[in-house]
């Protein structure tokens, strides 16, 4: 099982049961791609998101902070997961022009995004099932080397040393703001972001 929590509530009907968390192809998140042509329009500074657009994200916080923050740019590169109940939100984001919906890439085009973001995040709303996740985008932004801000889950707990945590649209405010200062974005810092990472290639 990949979520802690997830063993915590199921593990017990299997006494066969391990936690394996999520990993990273570390070398193709890490070693410098060119940047996409898709981003380089863009303006900086670049508060971006690479992974499945879906219903498990909080639309309320990203309403309020692309908002309340004009001068950054909102980017979300994957695919659409359909739901009716972000569609309205999605559409309304759409007409902002702070906000970039680029769409689906291979997992291959995919590795070349984080490096080129100014902050990655990860903007889960708090619920039973987002409880349960180990985000695999985790360990792809820490290798990228950037600065990551989250959500307070359990799985992102353990790995405060190296990603902000945030729970109110304040919170999250002054998180990204902060990681958009030079020295969170030192190259010292990006290397202990990647440390931790390269600790959870998948051969290991």
């Amino acid at each position: 099982i990949h979520s802690p929590t997830l063993l915590e509530k199921k593990g017990r009907f299997n006494a066969h049961t391990d936690f394996v968390p999520n990993g990273v192809d570390f070398r193709s998140f890490s070693e410098r791609a060119p940047e996409p042509e898709d981003l380089v329009s863009i303006p900086h500074p670049r508060v971006g998101y690479a992974g499945n657009v879906k219903k498990q994200l909080d639309w309320t916080l990203l309403l309020r902070l692309t908002a309340e923050h004009p001068e950054w740019s909102f980017v979300f590169v994957g695919a659409e997961v359909p739901d009716p109940g972000m569609k309205a939100a999605i559409e309304f984001l759409s007409r902002k022009a702070n906000v970039h919906f680029l769409g689906a890439k291979t997992a291959q085009v995919l590795a070349a995004y984080p490096q080129y973001f100014d902050v990655c995040f990860m903007p889960y709303r708090v619920d039973d099932y987002t409880r349960c996740i180990y985000p695999l985008k985790l360990h792809e932004y820490l290798a990228s080397g950037r600065p990551a801000v989250g959500t307070r889950l359990p799985a992102l707990e353990p790995f405060t040393s190296v990603v902000k945590l945030a729970e109110t649209a304040e919170e999250w405010s002054a998180a990204i703001a902060d990681s958009l200062l030079p020295e969170t974005n030192s190259v010292e810092q990006r290397a202990v972001r990647q440390k931790v990472a390269e600790q959870h290639d998948w051969d290991s």
